[in-house]
């Protein structure tokens, strides 16, 4: 039987479809490679986590002692200030056993720098939502054991936020430091210690996710093998049928 006109040899035919299977599985195997390195990343902050709050404090006094300790997060640290209670923001949609409220973040200020310290959590009024949860304001100077970490992730927005608000769905530190007195320090202070401020320090832990990206690497490299698999197969069929073929 002659060939269709127009039509590739057999053996073009099989070199293009193995071709394309060796891609398509390489590529399967090189996106499973890309969640498990997330998977290790994920668990390595897991652990750097846990190992920050088994560790004892480091004193903080200064702005200088301050950047210090930055320099490695997360770190656990006993910083003594003062709460400006009149930058207090409180970031909403923040979700606790279920129940809406607002995370409270309020500047402390040292000697010669200031840093925010996300404080707890408040119930949010269903009923109204523009009212502020009372907050009971601590003495003049605290000392509090905290979580010292890079920042809060950014949640969407929608719309323009209302700076002159003191309710936000993001940090925006810019802003803050353009009001503070004090220079104000880049990392950010999840406090531990206890306070008679009324707020709910329940921390869930970092959102790792180690198992999912470890399940879609799975998902990957079976896809991988499932290509490899079709492509020994077919490509058996093809190259008998090849052979049989006169050109």
């Amino acid at each position: 039987m002659a060939p269709v006109a127009g039509a590739p040899p057999s053996w073009a035919r099989v070199a293009i479809a193995l071709t394309a299977a060796v891609v398509s599985a390489a590529v399967a195997v090189l996106l499973g490679n890309w969640q498990m390195r997330r998977a290790e990343g994920k668990r390595e902050l897991q652990q750097s986590y846990e190992a920050a709050l088994a560790a004892p404090p480091v004193e903080i006094r200064t702005g200088a002692q301050l950047a210090a300790a930055s320099v490695r997060t997360p770190r656990r640290v006993r910083v003594q200030g003062r709460f400006l209670h009149e930058h207090t923001v409180f970031l909403e949609n923040r979700t606790l056993a279920g129940r809406a409220g607002f995370y409270v973040v309020t500047p402390l200020a040292l000697p010669d720098a200031a840093i925010l310290v996300l404080r707890g959590w408040a119930p949010r009024d269903i009923a109204d939502r523009t009212r502020l949860p009372r907050v009971d304001l601590p003495a003049d100077t605290v000392e509090i054991d905290a979580l010292l970490v890079d920042g809060l992730a950014r949640r969407p927005e929608f719309g323009s936020s209302e700076r002159e608000s003191r309710i936000r769905q993001n940090l925006d530190p810019e802003e803050l430091r353009a009001r503070l007195p004090l220079p104000l320090a880049p990392a950010l202070l999840q406090q531990l210690s206890p306070l008679p401020d009324g707020l709910v320090r329940d921390w869930p832990p970092p959102a790792t996710g180690v198992d999912k990206h470890r399940g879609y690497a799975l998902q990957w490299y079976a896809l991988a093998a499932l290509i490899a698999g079709l492509a020994v197969f077919f490509g058996w069929r093809a190259t008998r049928a090849a052979w049989r073929t006169p050109s």
